[in-house]
C-alpha cells in the first residue's frame, strides 16, 4: 500500500493529507570513502575495516531509532511480522535476536567504541563535516545537497542507499479537531498539495523535500517543470533510490527503543 495512504500502518482514511516524502539514506564523504556498503551486513564489515568512522544517533532521535528498524528489516528471518503489532515477549525476543547480535558486533567499531552516541542527526552531520566520521545517516535524500550549498557539509559529501531498499514514509498535515478556521485550513491544505507548492518545496534551493504527487498524472507542462528542477549535487535520482520499505508497526519501534536503552543506554 502507498505510504500516502497509511501513517505507520494506520490507515489515513481522510484524517490527514500528504505533504512530503522521506527516505532513509546514508551520507558519506567521497574524499575518504571509495566504496560504500550495499547492505546492513556489509556495513558491519566496512565498520570493522574503518573502526571509529561510523556511528548512528541515540535512539531518542528519530534517525537513530530508524537505523534500528532498518537493520532489523534486513536481519530478521521474517520481516513481514514487523507489519503487525508485537504478539508477545517471546516473539519480540526471537524476531529481534539477530539485531542485538549484530549491534554487539558493530558497537566496538563505532565512534567512541559505541560507548557514546550523537544526541541528534544534526550533531552527527556536524561530525561528518568535521571529519570525525566518514559515513552518517539522513532521512531526506536532498538534505545533503542542501547542506553542501549552505556550507555545513563538504563539497565531497554524497549519498547512497542499500541494495534491498530503505525505509520510506510520507509526512502529512492535518487540521486540529478544535480548529476555528476549518474551511481556511482546508484551502491551505489543498494549496500545499498543488503542483505549484510541491515544485517550490522540492526545489533544493528552498527545501528539497520530495513531492507526494504522481508526476505521470500531471499536465505535460507541470511534468516538464518537475523534470527541470535541479536535483542537487549529492541527491540520487528517484530511479536510484531503490525500493521503499515500510516502517515497522509502531509497536516494534517503541519496544526496540526501550530494549536498546536497557542494553546500551547511557
Amino acid at each position: 500500500m502507498s505510504t500516502t495512504l497509511i501513517d505507520f500502518h494506520i490507515p489515513v482514511d481522510g484524517f490527514e493529507v500528504p505533504w512530503g516524502m522521506a527516505k532513509f539514506n546514508f551520507v558519506y564523504d567521497s574524499a575518504r570513502v571509495s566504496e560504500t556498503p550495499k547492505s546492513i551486513p556489509e556495513l558491519l564489515k566496512w565498520a570493522e575495516r574503518h573502526s571509529g568512522r561510523f556511528t548512528y544517533p541515540h535512539v531518542t532521535d528519530f534517525l537513530g531509532s530508524t537505523f534500528l528498524m532498518q537493520a532489523l528489516i534486513e536481519l530478521t528471518e521474517n520481516p513481514e511480522v514487523l507489519n503487525h503489532s508485537v504478539k508477545s515477549k517471546a516473539a519480540f525476543s526471537k524476531t529481534t535476536a539477530p539485531l542485538w547480535n549484530y549491534l554487539n558486533q558493530l558497537h566496538p567499531h563505532l565512534w567512541r567504541s559505541g560507548k557514546s552516541f550523537p544526541s541528534s542527526s544534526s550533531v552527527q552531520q556536524q561530525m561528518l563535516n568535521d571529519s570525525e566520521l566518514d559515513i552518517a545517516l539522513s532521512f531526506n535524500p536532498s538534505a545533503t545537497s542542501a547542506a553542501i550549498a549552505s556550507g555545513t557539509l563538504p563539497e565531497s559529501a554524497r549519498t547512497f542507499v542499500l541494495k534491498k531498499g530503505t525505509i520510506g514514509n510520507t509526512h502529512f498535515v492535518a487540521i486540529p479537531f478544535n480548529s476555528g478556521s476549518r474551511e481556511g485550513a482546508m484551502i491551505v491544505a489543498n494549496f500545499l498539495m498543488s503542483p505549484e507548492a510541491q515544485m517550490e518545496k522540492q526545489n533544493p534551493g528552498i527545501w528539497g523535500d520530495s513531492t507526494v504527487l504522481a508526476i505521470a498524472k500531471l499536465s505535460k507542462q507541470d511534468q516538464q517543470k518537475f523534470k527541470s528542477l535541479p536535483l542537487g549535487i549529492a541527491t540520487l535520482p528517484p530511479e536510484k533510490l531503490g525500493p521503499t520499505q515500510p516502517n515497522p508497526h509502531p509497536d516494534w519501534k517503541n519496544q526496540l527503543d526501550a530494549e536498546w536503552q536497557r542494553r546500551y543506554g547511557q
